[in-house]
């Protein structure tokens, strides 16, 4: 126990003198606070995942919430947990290299850890007031990083899990996550609005994901189609030191279907991606999204260090509000100090055929699900903006790629004339006598 509030005070000190310098998470752990084992206290048993036993974790969270909040020691070891939803000033703390395996049901969506109010029992959807939400909470690591697992899960279509969900929270750390992936549906973390009707929300203390940081986390095996982290909605949050094999590592693409959709202050430094899509996406959707400042981004062998999209209009959000215009990130948004080094195991999606250049035919990989492709890196950056709203992109360095006479900024007018599905039945045409498949990703139909 000595050693463990040695640990904790030391921790404290770290995190207080991070907050101070850029984090917008403010620390508020008390050492000498109330601690809790799940092990000791709570019957906890590393039985190498066989058992749910999300009760008895959520059990820890309630009583140390309603006795005015402490800390939750969660010990080394492999567990199964779903569905464990945050309560204010609770703090869990995970022991280095403990594997955290989903409780994922076969054909269905699941997330191990909720950062939002629980629901009411006996209703699917909504809480007894909309304003409701919690605060002061975090998880971390103790001494090192810990582990959520689904990295032998099979993809399916229709199903999908996420590590951390946040919605209705204020004041949050997430730190210390390594999520190990199998190409599945969503992101290891996402930050999500509420999904209340009421339109006027500007009184209220909390309507998203508020005042947080998620820093020292990595991604292993991302979906190019998602990646470590999705934002939805999301204001005044720090992000720091993420790393994804695959997928987007920060991905600022608003396009959750609602009122509240949108994105402000967000900051964010030392953002790499390894062999996927980006290291950073922006793509507003219809969300008008405040500013966002991005220093530090790395790409090694992906398809862009950083992609840029225009705003655009889902038909969801059209039947919902049929005055909804594409939306914009705001003036002042900045990414700047981007690198990226040239590979060929980048994740390359279908409609951006006509951005690999020809030479590199026959080194691409098409995917299982028909939309993406093992292939080369294209370019440091596109952008693909057309004064729709402006991003100012500074200091961009690149290394290994030949083509595009050098350009670091690339936008469709560099790409080739053409329609990408005309282009793709070229391409698969002129590699019928060759080993065109990839054995990844959920297996399509075609």
């Amino acid at each position: 126990m000595k050693n463990l509030k040695k640990q904790l005070l030391s921790l404290v000190c770290l995190l207080g003198l991070f907050s101070t310098i850029n984090a917008q998470y403010t620390e508020v752990i008390n050492s000498k606070g109330l601690t809790k084992n799940l092990k000791k206290d709570y019957g906890l048993v590393d039985d190498n995942a066989k058992t749910n036993q999300s009760e008895k974790i959520q059990k820890a969270i309630d009583e140390v919430s309603e006795a005015g909040g402490g800390q939750i020691i969660l010990p080394k070891g492999t567990y199964k947990f779903g569905g464990v939803y945050f309560k204010s000033n609770v703090h869990l703390l995970v022991e280095a290299n403990t594997v955290i395996k989903p409780h994922w049901p076969k054909g269905e969506k699941a997330v191990v850890f909720i950062m939002d109010v629980e629901p009411l029992k006996g209703k699917n959807k909504s809480n007894a007031n909309d304003r409701d939400f919690i605060e002061n909470v975090s998880i971390r690591g103790i001494e090192g990083s810990y582990i959520i697992d689904y990295s032998d899960r099979i993809p399916m279509k229709g199903e999908g899990c996420r590590g951390i969900l946040t919605k209705m929270v204020k004041n949050f750390l997430i730190a210390d996550l390594d999520v190990k992936d199998n190409f599945t549906t969503y992101c290891g973390i996402t930050l999500t609005p509420t999904r209340s009707k009421t339109k006027d929300v500007g009184n209220w203390e909390v309507s998203r994901s508020t005042n947080g940081t998620i820093k020292n986390c990595r991604i292993f095996n991302g979906s190019p189609g998602y990646g470590l982290v999705q934002l939805h909605g999301a204001q005044n949050v720090y992000f720091e030191n993420l790393y994804a094999n695959g997928g987007v590592t920060l991905r600022l693409e608003t396009g959750a279907v609602g009122e509240h959709t949108g994105v402000f202050n967000i900051t964010a430094k030392n953002i790499v991606n390894e062999n996927g899509r980006c290291a950073v996406m922006l793509g507003p959707h219809s969300a008008q999204n405040g500013v966002v400042k991005i220093d530090g981004v790395k790409s090694i062998g992906s398809t862009f260090a950083v992609q840029i999209g225009m705003g655009g209009v889902k038909k969801k959000e059209l039947q919902r509000n049929p005055d909804a215009k594409p939306g914009s990130f705001a003036k002042g948004t900045s990414i700047k100090n981007i690198h990226a080094i040239f590979g060929m195991k980048a994740q390359v999606k279908k409609h951006a055929l006509l951005a690999v250049p020809e030479a590199y035919y026959a080194d691409l990989k098409l995917w299982n699900d028909n939309k993406f492709f093992d292939g080369p890196s294209i370019a440091p950056v596109v952008n693909e903006l057309n004064g729709e709203y402006s991003v100012v992109i500074e200091n961009v360095t690149s290394e290994g790629f030949k083509y595009y006479g050098g350009k670091k900024i690339v936008s469709k007018k560099d790409f080739r004339k053409g329609k990408w599905p005309v282009e793709f039945q070229k391409w698969k045409k002129s590699q019928e006598s060759k080993n065109w498949r990839v054995n990844k990703g959920p297996v399509v139909k075609e």
